[in-house]
């Protein structure tokens, strides 16, 4: 895809690289003149430094990605806020994308969501201890919000400890949730000092009481609430703001399938695998030929095959292919 326009050049490297600019118009010139902190950071919560030279241009290196990988890279201008810094991190999709719009196709691609939908079990799968597998089940249930990486929790979690204005006091009343619904606020009607605090829970149900003061260290109950405690909810998008942080995708760990050996075959647990077999990685002979090996499992279906590979020189190939696998069943 990159040879019509940078005639040859690669465009889409292994790296990372941007560039750092400042804002404040004080004191650009000096900062501008000097080399700069990036902190990098892993999904994980691993970090690193990289420095932006004098023009602002900085690279993150493919072992730094190496070390944080798993996920997205995350990464922070070091200067103070008052210098108002920002970073813009090559993004080479878009340059990828609008070329392949211009290009046919001459790389078949298979639909598979098709292929495996067109799967359909001719009889219950039974194992030798007579188990019978069942269809898979999907077990969901509801979020208050999406799912994070370690680094982004952490963000969240900082960002909640930060507000401060919920508490639950002495009494166990939860506090400055509900304008109006404090137990107390300057005295302390439940004998408890109004100083001894703890942070709210997350989904736990507190009471909020609204107290009517009568003078002194009188008072009455205008309204007592069980409530359900939830604090404040961030996107993504609002804690990277918060926190000057730029994201982009990482290197992520080449993805595993469990392969059975020849003792796990001669056990009696099903075997309910439906991908039988993932390597990313063969190397053909002289003639283009290679042989690979792995079991099957207990699930009597249509299995389909598809091979893809690369001559090293930018040609690519593909192939498909078609099994069956017959349970034997013996007296």
């Amino acid at each position: 895809f990159g040879r019509s326009p940078y005639h040859g050049g690669i465009f889409l490297t292994d790296e990372i690289s941007g560039t750092q600019t400042v804002k404040s118009k004080k004191k650009s010139k000096e900062t501008q003149s000097t080399e700069q902190l990036i902190q990098v950071s892993g999904a994980e919560g691993k970090s690193a430094f990289v420095w932006a030279d004098s023009t602002g241009c900085f690279k993150v290196g493919t072992n730094m990605m190496k070390e944080i990988r798993g996920g997205y890279v995350y990464l922070k201008p070091m200067l103070s806020k008052e210098f108002k810094p920002k970073l813009e991190i090559t993004d080479y999709f878009p340059l990828i994308d609008s070329i392949r719009k211009n290009k046919p196709f001459c790389y078949p691609i298979m639909d598979l969501s098709q292929a495996i939908k067109q799967q359909v079990l001719d009889m219950p799968v039974v194992s030798n201890d007579s188990t019978i597998l069942l269809d898979e089940v999907v077990v969901t249930r509801k979020a208050r919000k999406p799912f994070r990486d370690k680094f982004m929790g952490r963000l969240d979690s900082l960002a909640q400890a930060n507000l401060g204005s919920a508490y639950v006091c002495g009494c166990g009343y939860l506090q400055n949730y509900k304008p109006g619904y404090d137990a107390h606020p300057y005295w302390k009607p439940c004998s408890i000092s109004a100083d001894k605090r703890s942070k709210p829970i997350e989904g736990e149900k507190y009471y909020i009481v609204k107290f009517k003061h009568l003078g002194g260290n009188a008072f009455s109950v205008e309204d007592e609430q069980l409530v359900t405690y939830h604090g404040e909810t961030y996107s993504e998008e609002e804690l990277l703001h918060m926190n000057n942080l730029y994201r982009t995708k990482g290197y992520y760990a080449a993805r595993e399938f469990y392969q059975p050996d020849e003792i796990d075959m001669q056990l009696s647990t099903p075997d309910a695998r439906n991908t039988l077999l993932w390597q990313p990685s063969i190397d053909t002979d002289e003639k283009g030929e290679a042989t690979i090996s792995f079991y099957c499992s207990d699930i009597n279906t249509e299995f389909i095959g598809v091979v893809e590979g690369t001559d090293g020189a930018g040609l690519l190939g593909t192939g498909k292919c078609e099994f069956r696998v017959v349970r034997n069943i013996t007296n």
